[in-house]
């Protein structure tokens, strides 16, 4: 195995129907502010090195939020600032190995099981969705046909949690696509439900999972029209369309997939339908709502959104001529956590006003606060976060982005050329995973994104040792930080 006569690293390709509806798929300490709240004369502060932004209960009227995100070059570092450590085995461990069937590609959103898209040798079907059990290193089928096969559907995608499983089917004639959900007891499958189904005016949806929702994103084909917004959508897994719901419309459009986030999606939404601005948001499993955001510079469009520890990430493939420390291309992420949201900033700028509003109300009347002043709490909310962001320490790698990145404690993790890099933002650290065999093409491949445990690497290899048997497999491996 040191020395292979052939080897060849398979990936699917670029232009597959999984890559075009958003799937990612292998082919090549600052210190904690508190923001202040008072009655009458008093302004909510939230307190960014020497200065302040203030957040203020003033305006009767709506205040349009007008931040958006602005790092100084000398606040972004990127790998050039860290020790590489070349033995990571103190660091990161491996703690599961297993080989699955040639081709296999996975999706890990928790720390239970990844979804496994496993192919056949058949044309019908040409994708079989498993469950890689993360903890025992087994696999599982838990589709081996689509639902619709009689209708002539194929599965394209899935994603799964340890509560439950969304999957994509097509008609890859008519262009016609259903998306389905199932509850799931470990190993256990209960029955398909079909959530929704739409025909070729509509692009095939993006899947995201939390922890007791399916969530997919729809978009039209015909983005001039504008009868039709573009929706991010939910089910509890299990349930039927009766029991989906819209939980955002974007009227632009999305700038890219939801994407897991502990127990929540992050999105990106366009401000307006023909604006260039983009707004990167959290939205909480239980109730749906957003509760967090941050607005990135015009004209700055993320290829990947991630919400981890430390707040909202994002990735960019393009250079940006404006933006100082947030311009390059490359994976983004807070160095340490911002430790505000919109929701708690809007909270406390609300009853700011309340306060201030009941100590001028003669006679101990009821005070109600009106919509304007609701919305300009808002507003002034997401200004005062995002002026937290602006002033925190970020790190970029600085490689071109090619899966959102993974989060565990205080590292993240980033698929980068042909290896997977690990980075340790507190004590500024990185190792990196390579795979286990001499491979060409995409290397080691990232399969997790969002919050967790455990971080899932795969490599499908193809190779001969010397004057060996060929090996044709799938290697999965789960690693957890020290």
């Amino acid at each position: 195995m040191n020395r292979p006569a052939r080897a060849r690293n398979s990936a699917p390709a670029s232009g597959s129907a999984a890559a075009r509806h958003g799937a990612h798929l292998p082919d090549v300490n600052l210190t904690r502010r508190q923001l202040l709240v008072g009655a009458a004369g008093l302004v909510a502060a939230a307190a960014v090195g020497g200065g302040a932004f203030a957040l203020t209960s003033g305006s009767s009227e709506a205040d349009a939020s007008q931040g958006s995100l602005t790092v100084p070059e000398e606040d972004v570092f990127t790998t050039e600032a860290c020790e590489y450590v070349e033995d990571a085995s103190g660091l990161v461990a491996m703690r599961t190995r297993a080989s699955l069937p040639f081709g296999t590609i996975l999706t890990a959103c928790g720390d239970s099981v990844a979804a496994c898209l496993v192919p056949t040798e058949d044309a019908a079907p040409l994708l079989q969705v498993g469950l890689f059990h993360l903890g025992s290193g087994n696999l599982t089928y838990a589709l081996t046909n689509a639902a619709g096969a009689d209708d002539g559907f194929q599965i394209l995608d899935a994603r799964a949690h340890g509560g439950g499983l969304i999957w994509l089917e097509s008609n890859l004639l008519t262009g016609a696509w259903r998306v389905y959900t199932t509850a799931l007891d470990g190993a256990a499958v209960g029955d398909p439900a079909l959530a929704e189904e739409r025909d070729s005016a509509w692009l095939l949806p993006s899947l995201a999972v939390s922890d007791g929702y399916a969530w997919w994103q729809t978009e039209p084909a015909d983005a001039s029209d504008k009868t039709l917004s573009a929706a991010l959508r939910r089910v509890p897994f299990g349930a039927g369309t009766d029991a989906a719901e819209t939980v955002l419309e974007s009227a632009g459009g999305f700038g890219c997939a939801p994407a897991p986030a502990g127990a929540g999606v992050a999105a990106c939404q366009r401000t307006s339908r023909t604006g260039k601005t983009w707004q990167l948001l959290y939205l909480a499993d239980e109730s749906g709502q957003v509760t967090d955001s941050l607005t990135l510079p015009s004209t700055m469009t993320p290829q990947d959104v991630s919400y981890g520890p430390n707040g909202f990430g994002f990735t960019f493939s393009s250079i940006y001529q404006v933006g100082d420390g947030i311009s390059n291309l490359g994976t983004y992420t807070p160095a340490t956590a911002v430790p505000l949201t919109v929701a708690q900033a809007e909270e406390d700028a609300l009853a700011g006003m309340q306060a201030e509003a009941e100590a001028a109300a003669k006679d101990g009347a009821d005070v109600q606060l009106t919509d304007d002043q609701r919305a300009s709490a808002r507003a002034q909310a997401e200004d005062a976060v995002c002026e937290l962001y602006s002033a925190a320490e970020w790190f970029r790698f600085p490689r071109a982005p090619v899966t959102p990145p993974a989060f565990a404690g205080n590292w993240v993790f980033v698929k980068s050329t042909n290896v997977v890099a690990a980075v340790n933002l507190d004590a500024r650290k990185y190792v990196t995973i390579t795979t286990e065999s001499a491979t060409q093409g995409y290397g080691e491949y990232l399969a997790s994104m969002g919050t967790g445990n455990r971080v899932v690497t795969f490599a499908n290899v193809d190779y001969t040792p010397m004057n060996g048997e060929q090996i044709r497999e799938c290697t999965v491996r789960v690693w957890e930080t020290a």
